[in-house]
């Protein structure tokens, strides 16, 4: 029997900060101070600051010495690169989970498809945003290799914001990433990894076209 231990407040602050930049509570590049923060949270600053230390690991938190903690700002350079890794880890998590476990993968994309498919009637984009984090999550819960999922977690925070911030408010890409996960599925299903990689890949591939464009159309 696995005996859970109890999370430490370290862990309960960072999950929080973490969510509440995933899901724009604090925009890109505005500063998190650990005075505010720990007010925030009802906390001392000790907490907030190793919180603050362990989000700058993953990027998503950026430390200037003397000018504080900001929330980290993509630039299009940035964009393209985890796009890249994405791909590269999407891909090779999947295929791994097909050879493990198909049929808990499956069942879960179309658990999350259908929830997705509700948001988008409902107009919720920051809940679509969360389910296709989701989505992309389940491929490394199911793919059974730590070192790859540990490989995810270093940039799956920043990507899950890009996603709240720079894709998912726009209706039209979120119908077209709709059609794109359930093609994703259908391969998945019918056991076809080779029509999966260019579905994939195209999928990646546009929604860092929408992020770039995002990102470009901000910085006139």
């Amino acid at each position: 029997m696995r005996i859970e231990h109890p999370r430490t407040l370290t862990e309960i602050v960072t999950e929080r900060l973490r969510n509440a930049i995933i899901e724009g509570q604090y925009g890109f590049g505005e500063n998190v101070s650990e005075d505010k923060l720990a007010s925030a949270f009802g906390v001392s600053r000790t907490p907030v600051r190793d919180a603050l230390s362990a989000l700058q690991f993953t990027g998503l938190v950026t430390v200037r010495p003397k000018r504080g903690s900001f929330v980290f700002t993509p630039t299009i350079e940035e964009v393209t690169e985890l796009c890249e890794y994405r791909l590269m880890l999407e891909r090779e998590a999947l295929t791994m989970a097909m050879a493990t476990g198909k049929k808990a993968l499956v069942a879960e994309l179309d658990r999350l498809l259908k929830k997705m498919e509700a948001a988008q009637d409902d107009g919720d984009a920051y809940a679509y945003a969360r389910l296709d984090t989701e989505f992309h999550g389940s491929f490394f819960r199911h793919c059974q290799n730590g070192l790859v999922r540990r490989a995810f977690d270093l940039a799956e925070a920043r990507i899950a914001t890009i996603r709240t911030a720079l894709t998912a408010p726009f209706k039209e890409r979120r119908d077209a990433s709709y059609g794109e996960h359930v093609e994703i599925v259908d391969c998945l299903r019918r056991d076809d990894l080779a029509a999966l990689e260019p579905v994939l890949s195209e999928h990646i591939k546009r929604t860092r076209v929408v992020a770039i464009n995002s990102l470009s159309t901000a910085e006139r």
